[in-house]
């Protein structure tokens, strides 16, 4: 971006504003310092607040990827129980005890909500 020129005498309050022992210059020097920490203190928060976020994402999804591979397996074990179409009384507990399984996981997926 260009320099602006300025046109016309400066001003005297922009000179006197820039002299470092002036007390308007003093004033709002601390009030920019004040603002640019609460900005970085700001941005530093949202940055952990960020951090956070993601590692809860991250270790939900971790839980959610374990019960798919479960029920995955479960799905693959029902198949094969029914294709075999065995009725013998082992296979049959198992087959209510995924069944229960599953339904409990249900009503944890309620409550955490």
């Amino acid at each position: 971006m260009p320099i602006r020129k300025r046109h016309g005498p400066p001003s005297v309050a922009s000179t006197n504003s820039d002299d470092p022992d002036d007390a308007a210059y003093k004033l709002k020097r601390q009030r920019n310092n004040n603002a640019v920490k609460k900005t970085r203190a700001k941005s530093k928060e949202t940055a952990n607040e960020r951090k956070k976020n993601v590692d809860t994402l991250k270790t939900e999804n971790l839980k959610l990827e374990t019960k798919i591979e479960e029920a995955k397996k479960n799905v693959k074990m029902l198949k094969d129980l029914l294709l075999n179409n065995a009725q013998n009384s082992d296979q049959d507990k198992m087959i209510k005890k995924i069944l229960e399984e599953v339904s409990d996981d249900d009503d944890d997926n309620a409550t955490s909500y």
